[in-house]
């Protein structure tokens, strides 16, 4: 096909990929990238997160979240928030690339919005880091 249409008919542009990708749920703090890592900046390119009955959080900071909580004071960059009921689930994309700042690390959180009910609720990603 030469043109792609979305469900209202208009036309779409093509996304590009990141040639670096992680797919995670953490249940709790996972590292993406290391501050040291982004020396020059990268560009996160897509973003997908199924939260379940929770919340995925990505942060882009020079240091780790200290808590997998919803407000902690990190950047937080990208969220995704769930209220499922059982045996059904919700999809998360972000709508544009983000660019990351050079010195800056990538984490993301996981958890249940409320209470301790256990949640799997994960994200993937895919970025570029600049040359």
């Amino acid at each position: 096909r030469d043109k792609s249409f979305d469900s209202i008919g208009k036309n779409m542009s093509e996304v590009k990929i990141g040639k670096n990708f992680r797919v995670v749920a953490p249940q709790g703090i996972a590292q993406i990238v290391s501050p040291a890592e982004n020396v020059n900046g990268l560009t996160i390119r897509t973003a997908s997160s199924n939260p379940r009955n929770g919340f995925v959080n990505l942060y882009a900071s020079e240091t780790a979240p200290l808590v997998a909580a919803a407000g902690n004071a990190n950047r937080l960059i990208f969220n995704a928030n769930g209220n499922t009921l059982d045996g059904s689930s919700s999809s998360v994309f972000m709508p544009y690339p983000l660019f990351i700042p050079a010195g800056l690390g990538l984490w993301v959180t996981s958890g249940p919005l409320s209470g301790t009910t256990p949640t799997v609720g994960g994200i993937a990603l895919t970025w570029d880091f600049v040359a």
